[in-house]
């Protein structure tokens, strides 16, 4: 949507096409039903359109292959009685859309851009594990590795959300990259420090943990709990600190989101006075939270090179990051002095990381200053998209698209 924006700003035509399931909420989007299934324009010009899947209940399994093979089958009937666009952006996963949108743009004559968010179908084979089950997992996908091979070595151009995506990006092409393959660090939030007067308000719930919270240092996590990023492993790290007998009085954690096992997570943080859950909240009460925050946790299961929005969350807001992930993000914070790197899954050095930044308030608050002076230079959100929009439309022009473009799909 933020790319949306920034191509609608730029005076070009916009359609989006999104899944009618909701990814998150695992549930029918609202817009879709409302709409009947036919498109949507919106006030600013942009077109949606919705691809009709069958929905599913969990991220991994073979009902959500499914659906994304419905949802892929209905674009690729669809876009040719359309308009002609000079430009596809094509997101990975799912990599049965996007192939559908590159084969598509192949045949229309449209530069077609891939923007690589995970590694699809990789992701399902490392959820199995290793062993026998990860090598019968990598067995039964092998036409879906050729086929996500062969969609991003079909593609004019590749973006990786990061370097370790698009290593693995070209790496499963086979193809060496070209100025047209790069990383685009992409903050869905917008600053959030030092706005004075629109600095947001807490309220309700969110309000409520801060002020409990007052003159303890804040650690907070936010988004959606699943498998991979789950509260519960600092709820282990509570334990922990307090079963060593280790001084909580100066400490506070505040959990905001909703998602597996959310009723353990609640349960849980009712043992302990210092640990607040506040639910799912809103962007604007995101906000607040973390704007009266001092450290966000990206709480990781496992090692991965893979990590959300909430990182930029953390990094808008100016907070030291306890990161799980390896990679880039690691590579950041030891770079750039903005946190602490925590081995994913590993409840007692986070624990020991909680302690220490909890006691040693001087080091978080130059953390923070490093935090955000890191954000203005490489991850403001504007800036960001600007220099995103100005490759897409490089991209086009060099595919052959009529110099500037005018429609964008």
């Amino acid at each position: 949507m933020l790319l949306c924006a920034e191509m609608l700003r730029r005076g070009h035509e916009v359609t989006l096409w999104t899944s009618a399931y909701d990814h998150i909420r695992k549930q029918w989007r609202e817009e879709w039903l409302e709409s009947g299934g036919e498109p949507v324009r919106r006030e600013d010009g942009l077109q949606i359109r919705f691809l009709k899947g069958c929905g599913y209940r969990t991220n991994v399994g073979m009902r959500r292959f499914v659906d994304h093979w419905l949802a892929a089958r209905d674009f690729a009937r669809v876009a040719p009685t359309l308009a002609r666009p000079d430009v596809i952006v094509a997101s990975l996963p799912d990599h049965l859309t996007a192939e559908a949108a590159v084969e598509y743009g192949r045949r229309a004559g449209a530069a077609s851009i891939v923007d690589v968010r995970d590694k699809w179908p990789d992701v399902f084979v490392d959820r199995a594990g290793p062993g026998a089950r990860g090598a019968v997992a990598d067995a039964v996908l092998r036409p879906e590795h050729r086929r996500s091979a062969r969609l991003l070595r079909r593609t004019d151009a590749v973006l990786g959300s990061m370097n370790s995506m698009l290593d693995w990006a070209l790496t499963k092409a086979g193809r060496a990259p070209t100025w047209r393959d790069r990383v685009f660090y992409l903050t869905t939030f917008p600053r959030n420090f030092d706005l004075g007067a629109d600095a947001p308000r807490p309220a309700g719930a969110v309000a409520a943990a801060l002020a409990a919270s007052a003159g303890r240092t804040v650690f907070s996590f936010v988004g959606t709990f699943n498998r991979t990023q789950h509260p519960l492993l600092i709820l282990d790290a509570v334990d922990e600190l307090v079963a060593r007998g280790a001084d909580t009085s100066r400490l506070s954690v505040i959990i905001a989101g909703d998602g597996l096992d959310a009723e353990q997570v609640r349960s849980r943080a009712a043992a302990h006075a210092f640990v607040h859950v506040v639910g799912w909240v809103d962007a604007a009460q995101m906000a607040a939270l973390l704007a009266g925050s001092h450290v966000g946790i990206l709480a990781m299961n496992f090692p991965s090179p893979a990590f959300n929005n909430k990182a930029f969350a953390y990094l808008a807001s100016g907070l030291p990051i306890l990161n799980g992930a390896t990679g880039d993000l690691a590579d950041l914070v030891v770079e750039h002095g903005i946190g602490v790197n925590v081995p994913g899954g590993d409840a007692g050095a986070l624990a020991d990381a909680i302690d220490r930044l909890g006691h040693d308030r001087g080091t978080v608050e130059a953390m923070t200053d490093r935090a955000r002076r890191l954000f203005a230079e490489r991850f403001d959100r504007d800036a960001n998209y600007q220099a995103y929009a100005e490759h897409v439309e490089a991209v086009a022009a060099d595919r052959g698209a009529s110099g500037v473009t005018r429609r964008a799909g």
